[in-house]
């Protein structure tokens, strides 16, 4: 084969190959210094000239110069290489598993009290500053009282310092794990509290024979909050010791900045009540947000003015403090000024000695007890009412605080856990369920309050937890006068950063027009029906955006970039010329079942619609069709097997190359119709080389008994290598 090459190896327009192997020191050391020299040039943007000097080869040729390791290892020894490796005991595998399960011993020990404990410091008391306001805030949304939203900023976060990997992620109260709690918890008491009524009402026809202890049990709502976090907490860990951390990446960008963008119209709808003291009765399943808002129009004569007024002020209050001061005030100061903790206790102050709720009417926070509870066991007896719920909630909080999780690792360069991050979440969740606490979320806002406020491990959250026992120990009971109306504007105000997402779609739309679907359907799925079914109709979507991804992937014929060995698409690239005789077809996906017949389709098409009529003349063929027919029947197809025979004719084609660089596998379907494309071929004359084979596709392609009817002499480790063959074999026919 060298020699038939050795006319094509001095073409300066498809690059420089040598047949030369045998090289003095002195040359190699000169060809290395030119090399160091072009290097040196393209780095600094100098055009130069980059040679390639060696042998044009087929695979077969190329596993003869590289070698392929021997066999693989047998399943038992894999199996014992993996005991011996992972389980069997000794200090190191110790200390390693105890860093592994604890990762605040990894950064603890090198911890710079000098350059970091100030920071971390400063970062925990801002922190402390949002706990408290959100944390009473978000409870509303998860129809709890407000004490224990701060129980929830308090025990979650106690146990992700010692088992988070994030350095910057703030976990405790989020609005979306709160308003599906608060979703799931009313719609559960609403349930209890129906099937109460009936056995009431059974018990009065019965003339009172039914005990209290047989009448059904109403569980409070921090009970059904309890036992949703046990349950959320559960899920989470159970991922996390399964190695599941890579499930979230099912959840593209575009679909979790849709949900997240719904979900900011549940919030504020749920708002509407708190916000103007009007009677709106609350809507649950498919289009509750619709519902809700034409009960608030019907209501709409039931406001309390004072409410409003007060929200209004409140919203106001926070726009320009966080908006126009804070920006002033951050050129000078790395803190913030604490907007909405003055608002809760200026909003607490003009309660008390304004007596909004015994002269105004206005809904206030109410008894808040100081000090922290004993632990109470979860009613597990719930745990089949609240699975679902569960299911989808632990599923959204850990996608939502990953995402986070990974965007600041990546931003400030340290390296992160998924699977132990969703175990710090779990833990978190199982033990603070013991403790009166709601499902637990990494927070947008705070999160990026800690980034921002230079905090640099999760000690900042360590001093928040103990300013935060203060407040419970002492100071709980001084909010009770505090209105709802003012932690609804906290939480209205919260919904900035979320909205943020709403640019998503611009970008998502340049970008390509199959993610912004996504995103679209997402987004109406999650508002017009609702949060869990926007959730999984999410899901779906972005699967099947991916399936028809694969299924129709980018295909195009290549042509040569004058002077080099470069190979681009003919139709994009209009400086690039095809090779006479030739076809190079590039198929953009792995081959599988799927998109098997989309690929045969595909390679008829461009063969027979994309052909260089210029071509036509300049190559040499035979009258005799069925003569030839056998000849190339003969070099492809070494078994008589029956050939299915092609509609199209190609007089002046010789050689089809198929590029698979992007094919990452085959399956059998997909080995099936290659073979049967290559047999379809052959009765026209025409042989099909592959080039840029993957290594896991030509394992595959062994396996299923290819090369048995396929010779490995027309397999190419590069298109280069095929073209200069298939030119070769065009001057020699």
């Amino acid at each position: 084969m060298a020699d038939r090459l050795s006319a094509n190896h001095d073409a300066k327009e498809y690059g420089t190959f040598s047949n030369s192997t045998q090289e003095t020191n002195e040359e190699i050391s000169e060809k290395q210094q030119v090399l160091n020299s072009h290097l040196y040039g393209a780095r600094r943007g100098i055009p130069c000239r980059f040679e390639v000097d060696r042998d044009a080869m087929t695979q077969v040729l190329l596993d003869n110069v590289s070698p392929p390791l021997g066999g693989n290892s047998s399943f038992p020894e894999k199996v014992q290489s993996a005991f011996r490796n992972n389980v069997l005991v000794s200090c190191e595998c110790v200390k390693r598993c105890m860093k592994s399960a604890f990762p605040i011993l990894n950064w603890l020990p090198d911890y710079s009290i000098k350059n970091d404990l100030f920071l971390d410091i400063l970062t925990g008391v801002t922190l402390l500053i949002l706990h408290v306001p959100q944390g009473m805030a978000y409870a509303q949304l998860a129809s709890v009282p407000p004490i224990y939203g701060l129980y929830t900023s308090f025990y979650p976060v106690l146990i992700y310092i010692f088992l988070g990997t994030s350095k910057h992620v703030s976990i405790g109260t989020f609005a979306i794990s709160s308003l599906l709690a608060g979703i799931e918890v009313d719609f559960v008491h609403q349930q209890e509290k129906l099937t109460y009524d009936i056995a009431i009402a059974a018990n009065a026809t019965r003339n009172g024979t039914m005990t209290a202890a047989d009448l059904p049990i109403v569980h409070d709502n921090i009970q059904i909050a309890m036992i949703l976090t046990f349950m959320v907490g559960i899920l989470q860990a159970a991922m996390g010791l399964c190695r599941m951390g890579y499930l979230t990446t099912f959840m593209s960008d575009e679909m979790i900045s849709a949900f997240i963008t719904g979900t900011v119209i549940h919030i504020f709808t749920s708002q509407l009540k708190p916000l103007t003291g009007a009677t709106v009765t609350k809507h649950a399943g498919p289009f509750n947000v619709l519902l809700t808002w034409i009960s608030f129009c019907q209501g709409i004569g039931t406001v309390n003015y004072i409410v409003i007024l007060m929200s209004s002020c409140s919203l106001v209050f926070l726009i320009v403090v966080k908006e126009l001061v804070n920006g002033i005030w951050l050129k000078k100061s790395k803190v913030p000024i604490p907007a909405e903790l003055i608002l809760v206790l200026a909003g607490t102050l003009v309660s008390k000695y304004m007596n909004l709720r015994e002269d105004f009417d206005v809904d206030v926070v109410g008894l808040t007890p100081t000090g922290l509870k004993s632990p109470v066991i979860p009613p597990f007896e719930l745990v089949p009412k609240v699975l679902t719920a569960s299911m989808i909630l632990s599923i959204i909080c850990a996608a939502t605080t990953l995402s986070m999780v990974i965007i600041y690792a990546k931003k400030h360069e340290y390296d992160v856990d998924t699977n132990q991050e969703l175990v710090a979440y779990g833990v978190g969740g199982i033990f603070s369920s013991f403790f009166f606490c709601f499902p637990s979320c990494g927070s947008l806002s705070r999160t990026a309050m800690q980034e921002s406020s230079g905090g640099k491990t999760q000690l900042s959250s360590l001093v928040s937890c103990v300013l935060m026992l203060v407040v419970l120990l002492v100071l709980g009971p001084q909010f009770e006068p505090l209105p709802n109306c003012v932690l609804s504007a906290v939480i209205v105000m919260s919904l900035k950063s979320m909205l943020m997402y709403f640019g998503d779609l611009k970008r998502a739309w340049g970008a390509s027009k199959l993610d912004a679907s996504v995103w679209v359907v997402t987004f109406l799925s999650v508002v017009c029906l609702d949060m869990d079914y926007g959730l999984i109709i999410g899901i779906l979507f972005s699967l099947i955006t991916v399936l028809f991804r694969s299924q129709f992937p980018e295909t195009c014929i290549l042509g040569n970039l004058p002077a080099t060995e470069l190979y681009r698409c003919v139709e994009k690239y209009p400086n690039v010329t095809e090779i006479p005789g030739v076809k190079i077809f590039h198929f953009g996906a792995s081959i599988y079942f799927g998109n098997r017949e989309y690929f045969r389709s595909q390679i008829f098409h461009h063969i027979s619609f994309q052909q260089s009529l210029c071509t036509k003349g300049q190559i040499k063929y035979q009258n005799d069709q069925a003569a030839q027919a056998e000849h190339e029947k003969s070099k492809i197809v070494e078994h008589d097997e029956q050939l299915a025979f092609s509609n199209y004719k190609y007089d002046f084609l010789k050689v089809i190359i198929l590029e698979l660089s992007a094919v990452g596998y085959m399956d059998s379907g997909g080995v099936a119709m290659l073979l049967q494309v290559m047999r379809e071929f052959a009765v026209n004359n025409i042989v099909i080389y592959l080039a840029c084979v993957q290594e896991p596709v030509l394992e595959s392609l062994e396996r299923q008994g290819f090369f048995k009817s396929v010779s490995k002499d027309f397999l190419f480790p590069t298109v280069h290598d095929a073209v200069l063959y298939a030119q070769s074999e065009c001057i020699a026919s």
